[in-house]
């Protein structure tokens, strides 16, 4: 069996120019009216969307090697999907990221030693998709960490850095996709905050509906932009 098929169960060819890539099952917020064509690889799952690809990707650590990998494919533009530790925004909250600080060593991140550097997103995408997802997304500077357990001890460096959001997977997203030529963005809910309610504690059922909310809201403003460039026509979005 080919490489690619066995990590993705679909052949090169299946991928779509417009590839969401999400660390979590996310396939029913963008096809939950419709049947689509899913596949199971060994690492990777996909769902035609018709007018994009989704991958999920299962882990964190698994999205750098899975945009390398579309390498070759028809995949032009790669939008990352998911959820985001919050300073100073609430649970719910809609952002599309302008710059990611890389502290995806667990080692610097225990030691304090990372050297902080950012990548950054291909900004007409970026620029794009703000736009079209309307005034209630914030712009964000997000930590990409490799640790949720060592994040508060870094909290006086993230407001240092300018640091909004905190989640595991846009630096290598950024730096991944300009290594294979290819244009790539990411926008996140926030799920959790930073320090007064940190990811293992429960959340009230007033911020789970607010969470519910803002995931469902991104959600329809990336399909929606996507769409709005193959030059279909989209409803407004909410916020706008």
């Amino acid at each position: 069996m080919p490489f690619f098929k066995k990590l993705f169960g679909v052949e090169k060819t299946a991928i779509r120019p417009h590839c969401i890539i999400s660390p979590l099952n996310e396939a029913p917020l963008f096809c939950a009216d419709k049947k689509p064509m899913r596949a199971h690889g060994d690492y990777f799952r996909v769902t035609d969307l018709g007018y994009a690809t989704l991958i999920g990707t299962h882990y964190s650590l698994l999205v750098g090697d899975c945009v390398l990998s579309l390498s070759g494919t028809p995949c032009r533009n790669i939008y990352l999907f998911g959820c985001a530790g919050g300073l100073n925004l609430e649970i719910g909250s809609r952002v599309v990221i302008g710059r990611a600080v890389n502290f995806e060593s667990f080692s610097d991140m225990l030691a304090g030693t990372s050297r902080a550097q950012a990548a950054a997103p291909d900004a007409e995408l970026t620029a794009g998709l703000r736009k079209f997802a309307g005034s209630r997304t914030a712009a964000g500077v997000t930590a990409s960490v490799a640790s949720l357990r060592l994040e508060e001890s870094h909290l006086k460096k993230f407001e240092e850095l300018g640091v909004n959001c905190l989640e595991m997977e846009a630096a290598s997203v950024f730096s991944a996709a300009r290594h294979i030529g290819k244009k790539a963005c990411a926008a996140v809910y926030i799920s959790d905050r930073v320090p007064d309610k940190p990811w293992h504690e429960q959340l009230s059922h007033a911020d789970i509906a607010r969470l519910a909310a803002g995931r469902r809201s991104l959600a329809d403003s990336i399909a929606g932009y996507i769409k709005s460039l193959h030059g279909r026509s989209v409803p407004p979005q909410p916020g706008k």
